[in-house]
C-alpha cells in the first residue's frame, strides 16, 4: 500500500509542479498593453484627450516620433481646448470600442485670415509641464490624473509628429505559481519517503532464513571394533527465528547497524542522499520565481488626516498649481533681471504690466540719462512660499504668491520675500506681475486656502469686508493725511504700520534737505496722497477676509514763495533727467505710486486692517507746476 500512496504522491507532485511552471511560462500573459494612434492628416497640433490615457489603469508611457523636433506638454483639458480655440488641430479620443480615433478639428474662433500661421506652444504658462526632444523620438512616462490632456507639436507651424503610441503596464502576476510548486515539492518528498518505507517494509517482510538441521558429531570407528551404543548427548539449542527478524547471515549494513567510524546508519544515509535531489529540484524551481509568483498580502491603508478645508459647492479649479507657480516665479525673476540690466522696457513688458511696469520704465529712463541713479531692486524668484490662486476657469485669471529671494552672492544681502499679484489676460498670454511689494519683517499672513483649493475673487464693491476693496486706498489716504483724527483710523492697525512710519520719515528727510539748503524761507513743500488709478485686486481668505492689492499715490509739491526764486535739483538726478533742467522757477510736483497689500478682515471682525507689504517708485515722474496746470 505504501507504493500505491507513493505513486499517487508522485502523480500529484508532477501535476502541481507542472501547473506552477506552466503559469510562469506557456500561460504567462503579456506585461504591457499598447495603443497606437493612427494619424492620417497631421495638423500643427495634436491633442490627446484625457480619456485616452484612462483606457487602462497605471503608469502611462507616451512614445512619440515622426518629426525632427518633438514638443510635449500636458495641462487641464479645458485650458488646452481654450488655447487651441483659434487653431486647427488633431483631436485623439476613444470610440465606443475603446479604440483611439484621430480626427481633424477646425478653428472655432479663428483670429487670422487664410491659413493658420502657427504659434509655438513652448514656454506657455498654461501648461502643467512640458518636454522637448531634438532627436526625433520622445518617450515619456506619465501619471496623468483625470481631466489632464497632452498636447503634441513640432514648432507650432510644421505638422505635429504622427507616430504616437501609449503603453501601459499590465499585471501578469501568477500568485498561485509559487504555492503550487512548493506544494508539489512537498508531495514529491512525501512520495520518496513512502517509496523507501515500502522498500524497507518489503525487505523486512521476506520471512525467516532458517539454518539446516545440524548432525551430531560422530567419532570414527576403529576397524574390527564391535558396534558400540552411541552416547546420548543433549543437542545444542536452536535459535528460533520469527518473521521479520534478521538472520545471522545479514551484514551489518543490512541490519542498519551504525558504522563504527562515522556512527551513522548506512541505510539512513542512503535515504538522505536520495531525498536531496527532490529538495534540490524544488529549490531550483522556486529560485526562478519572482515576487509576482506569490500571493500579495493586502496592505492596510494608512489613515490619512481628515481635511479641515472643504471645497465650496460648484467651486471651479484653481488657476495655478504650486509647480506652475514656482516655474512662473523663476521665469519672471530672470526676465525682469535681464530687462533691468539692459534697461529694456519692451522685455520687461513681457512679464510686467500696470504700475509694476511703469515704475520700471521710469527707472530705465532716468538711468539712461544719469549714471548715478540706482537700479530697481530685483524681483525675487528663489521659491514660492505661499500660493493663493484664483479658482476660475475663464480669463483673466489672478493669483497672489509670496516668493522668497534667491540665494545672494558673497557679500550681498538676502533680499526680503515679496508678495505679488500676477494676472493672465487670456489663454495665449503669460502671467504678468501687476502689483508687487516687499513683506515687512515678522508680518503675519492671514489663514489662506491651500493651493489645491484656490480662492474666489472678491468683487471691488463687496460689503462682506470691513471696507470694500475699491474704498480701501482712499480710506488709507485719509488716515495718512489726518492721522488718529481720521474717521477711518480705528479700522487700521497703525501701531504696526511700517509704511506709514517710512512715509513720515521720508517726508521729514525731504523737509530737512530743503531747510539745510536755506530754502525753507523762500520755498514751501507740501505733501498729498490719494488712491491710485489701478483697480484693486482682492482674493478671499479662509476667515472670510481678503488679501487686497491697491495703489496709492503720494505727492510732494515744492514751489517758491515769491517770484525770482528757483528750485535746484543738483542732488536729484531723476528731476534733472525727467524735467530736462537742473532748476525750476514755477515749482515741481513729484508723484510716487506705491503698491500696497492689505489684510482686510471680514465685516464684524474684531481684527484691524493690516499692511502686509509695500513698494514704491516714480510713475508720473516729475512735472513742473506749469505742466500740471
Amino acid at each position: 500500500m505504501r507504493f500505491v500512496w507513493a505513486v499517487i504522491a508522485f502523480v500529484l507532485a508532477a501535476a502541481l509542479i507542472g501547473a506552477g511552471i506552466a503559469q510562469r511560462t506557456v500561460f504567462l500573459g503579456p506585461d504591457e498593453a499598447t495603443m497606437k494612434v493612427e494619424i492620417s492628416e497631421p495638423q500643427p497640433y495634436t491633442l490627446v484627450d484625457a480619456e485616452v490615457f484612462r483606457a487602462h489603469a497605471g503608469l502611462q508611457t507616451l512614445q512619440v516620433s515622426g518629426s525632427d523636433t518633438i514638443y510635449l506638454a500636458y495641462g487641464r483639458t479645458s485650458d488646452m481646448e481654450a488655447w487651441l480655440a483659434d487653431a486647427p488641430f488633431t483631436h485623439v479620443t476613444l470610440d465606443a470600442d475603446g479604440t483611439a480615433v484621430a480626427e481633424s478639428v477646425e478653428a472655432e474662433t479663428p483670429t487670422y485670415e487664410g491659413e493658420f500661421s502657427g504659434r509655438n506652444p513652448a514656454g506657455a504658462d498654461l501648461w502643467l509641464d512640458e518636454y522637448t526632444s531634438d532627436t526625433g523620438t520622445l518617450n515619456k512616462k506619465l501619471q496623468l490624473p483625470d481631466g489632464v490632456s497632452v498636447l503634441l507639436a513640432s514648432d507650432g507651424t510644421a505638422p505635429a509628429p504622427s507616430d504616437v503610441s501609449i503603453v501601459w503596464p499590465i499585471s501578469n502576476a501568477t500568485p498561485w505559481a509559487g504555492p503550487l510548486i512548493v506544494l508539489g515539492g512537498i508531495l514529491l518528498l512525501l512520495g520518496l519517503i513512502l517509496y523507501f518505507l515500502g522498500v524497507r517494509h518489503v525487505r523486512r517482510s521476506r520471512g525467516p532464513r532458517r539454518k539446516g538441521r545440524m548432525t551430531p558429531p560422530t567419532r570414527p570407528r576403529a576397524l574390527g571394533a564391535g558396534r558400540r551404543k552411541p552416547a546420548l548427548t543433549a543437542p545444542e539449542p536452536q535459535k528460533e527465528i520469527t518473521a521479520g527478524e534478521e538472520t545471522d547471515g545479514e551484514t551489518e549494513a543490512e541490519t542498519g547497524s551504525p558504522d563504527p567510524d562515522t556512527g551513522r546508519s548506512p541505510r539512513g544515509g542512503r535515504r538522505a542522499l536520495i531525498a536531496l535531489p527532490a529538495m534540490g529540484l524544488t529549490v531550483a524551481l522556486l529560485t526562478g520565481c519572482s515576487p509576482d509568483a506569490w500571493p500579495q498580502l493586502a496592505e492596510t491603508p494608512t489613515p490619512s488626516p481628515t481635511e479641515t478645508v472643504v471645497a465650496p459647492e460648484h467651486q471651479q479649479a484653481p488657476a495655478l498649481t504650486e509647480a506652475q507657480a514656482a516655474r512662473i516665479a523663476e521665469s519672471i525673476a530672470a526676465t525682469v533681471a535681464e530687462a533691468d540690466e539692459k534697461r529694456d522696457g519692451d522685455l520687461a513688458a513681457t512679464r510686467l504690466e500696470g504700475v509694476a511696469l511703469e515704475v520700471r520704465k521710469v527707472n530705465y529712463k532716468v538711468r539712461s540719462g544719469s549714471g548715478d541713479f540706482a537700479a530697481p531692486q530685483p524681483l525675487p524668484g528663489g521659491g514660492v512660499q505661499i500660493l493663493l490662486p484664483q479658482a476660475f476657469d475663464e480669463w483673466p485669471r489672478n493669483a497672489m504668491m509670496i516668493v522668497e529671494g534667491a540665494t545672494p552672492a558673497e557679500g550681498e544681502q538676502q533680499a526680503p520675500p515679496a508678495i505679488m499679484n500676477i494676472t493672465q489676460a487670456d489663454p495665449w498670454s503669460n502671467y504678468k506681475v501687476t502689483t508687487f511689494a516687499y513683506l515687512e519683517a515678522s508680518v503675519e499672513i492671514p489663514k489662506l486656502a491651500p493651493a489645491w483649493l484656490g480662492s474666489s475673487l472678491i468683487p471691488p464693491d463687496s460689503s462682506f469686508l470691513q471696507i470694500a476693496p475699491d474704498q480701501l486706498a482712499a480710506a488709507y489716504a485719509d488716515v495718512l493725511q489726518n492721522g488718529d483724527s481720521s474717521k477711518y483710523a480705528s479700522m487700521f492697525d497703525l501701531e504696526s504700520d511700517a509704511f506709514r512710519s517710512a512715509l513720515e520719515t521720508s517726508r521729514a528727510e525731504s523737509l530737512k534737505i530743503l531747510s539745510d539748503k536755506g530754502g525753507a524761507e523762500t520755498a514751501e513743500m507740501t505733501f498729498e496722497q490719494r488712491a491710485g488709478a489701478a483697480d484693486p485686486v482682492a482674493l478671499g481668505t479662509l476667515e472670510n477676509g481678503a488679501l487686497v492689492a491697491v495703489t496709492l499715490d503720494t505727492t510732494i509739491v515744492t514751489k517758491p514763495k515769491e517770484e525770482g526764486v528757483f528750485i535746484e535739483f543738483d542732488s536729484n538726478p531723476a528731476a534733472r533727467v525727467l524735467l530736462g533742467t537742473d532748476k525750476n522757477t514755477t515749482g515741481v510736483v513729484e508723484t510716487n505710486t506705491n503698491q500696497l497689500f492689505f489684510a482686510v478682515p471680514a465685516k464684524g471682525s474684531d481684527e484691524a486692517i493690516r499692511v502686509l507689504g509695500f513698494a514704491g517708485g516714480l510713475v508720473d515722474g516729475l512735472r513742473s507746476i506749469d505742466a500740471v496746470k
